[in-house]
């Protein structure tokens, strides 16, 4: 393993503190850093080069310049989701064993954007991330049909009929899809047996992102093994401390973008 480049780290400490206490001194700065003036001097003259800080000479402050905001720009907000949904993933993990995905809506189906299946000892498959899955008949699918607005579930709907050859029959069945939004909101999870591959079933919740639905979190496991009903038994309240964690990781993870905008 190569060793860490401690100048790099020293340097984005600065720029975070200056990001956190806006314009500061030397002094200030080395206080809040816990480095010495020499090295902070040091590093500010190596950003000030490079344009990401600015200093005031009449008032002998550093502070950030515009500059600073295309280190945060490439980071999209799926990007942050797909971030934010891991960890929680692994925590289930280690509680449950049966592997979890994360799928966000896509061109009329669901995008396994972060999986477990590796890792867990229960699956057959070791490659998901990118995958599709059915969002009619998939319970990653379902259950962000269910968590959706009417407007943008209709939308959801007419590019699945549009784009996705197999599934367009169920999406233009009404009643097909009424049926799905009830059993859904009844049970207050999703659920499917077989909806993607034979002999594999799966139980799914929501994840709100203050906004449209974030995307899905999906427990697999064999159908041979135990019903839907059984699994939302035994693991649901597991998915649902999942859920609230990838929330608490999104937001936090946005509310540090948005401090760089």
């Amino acid at each position: 393993m190569h060793r860490s480049v401690r100048a790099l780290s020293r340097g984005l400490a600065l720029i975070n503190e200056l990001n956190a206490s806006g314009p500061s001194n030397v002094v200030q700065l080395a206080r809040r850093t816990g480095l010495n003036r020499t090295t902070c001097y040091r590093l500010l003259d190596t950003l000030r080069e490079d344009g990401y800080v600015t200093f005031d000479e009449t008032n002998a402050l550093f502070g950030l310049t515009p500059q600073v905001r295309t280190l945060s720009e490439g980071v999209s907000s799926r990007d942050l989701s797909s971030q934010a949904a891991l960890p929680a993933m692994f925590g289930l993990l280690d509680e449950v064993s049966w592997p979890s995905d994360f799928g966000v809506f896509e061109l009329g189906s669901v995008l396994i954007r972060e999986s477990t299946h590796p890792f867990s000892p229960f699956s057959v498959h070791r490659s998901m991330v990118g995958r599709r899955r059915s969002l009619v008949r998939s319970a990653l699918g379902k259950t962000i049909l269910a968590a959706s607005a009417p407007a943008l579930r209709r939308e959801m709907l007419d590019l699945t009929v549009s784009l996705v050859e197999e599934d367009a029959a169920l999406a233009k069945d009404r009643r097909f899809v009424d049926d799905i939004l009830s059993q859904t909101k009844k049970d207050g999870y999703a659920s499917s047996v077989g909806g993607s591959e034979a002999g594999i079933s799966a139980i799914a919740l929501a994840i709100p992102g203050g906004g449209p639905v974030l995307g899905s979190l999906n427990l697999i496991f064999f159908s041979s093994s135990m019903t839907p009903e059984l699994a939302a038994k035994k693991y649901l309240p597991s998915m649902r401390a999942a859920v609230k964690e990838i929330e608490r990781r999104w937001s936090a993870a946005n509310k540090a973008r948005g401090k760089l905008a």
